[in-house]
């Protein structure tokens, strides 16, 4: 993947892949998604081992730690971690924010509509699962040093 003026390469084994195990954690202070390329290789769990990361699920494909690493994809920090209900959503209504759904059972159109959050703004939401199963938003914004 090419970003900006910078080529992301990252290279695994689809026999590895198969072996690797990964950590599941709650989000940490910061989160990582990781390119298209990388997602449609599949390469999940080479990750967890290349980058010292842990996964937020197993299905969810995000990934999270303590410190900043340089990584293949986009780069967040972690302001908060809400759990997905009605009443922690309402802080959002009328608000911009980039929407994002991993693992996730509604759509990103559905979310807008539903929370009249607009498209845009330095706010990035993602809406995921995390390892014990329950539906949370992950209030982000973007790792400019990345």
């Amino acid at each position: 993947n090419f970003v900006k003026n910078e080529e992301q390469a990252f290279q695994f084994y689809r026999a590895e892949e198969k072996i690797t195990k990964c950590s599941y954690t709650a989000p940490q202070t910061f989160l990582y998604e990781p390119n298209s390329a990388i997602l449609k290789a599949g390469g999940f769990r080479s990750l967890c081992n290349a980058f010292q990361v842990n996964k937020l699920h197993e299905h969810s494909h995000l990934y999270t730690s303590e410190s900043l690493l340089s990584f293949p994809g986009r780069v967040f920090k972690i302001i908060e971690t809400i759990p997905f209900n009605k009443k922690s959503m309402k802080r959002f209504k009328g608000t911009k924010a980039n929407v994002s759904t991993r693992n996730f059972p509604e759509s990103v159109a559905g979310i807008r509509k539903k929370f009249q959050i607009k498209d845009g703004g330095n706010i990035y939401l993602f809406f995921t699962t995390n390892k014990s199963d329950q539906r949370i938003v992950l209030q982000c914004t973007k790792d400019t040093a990345n």
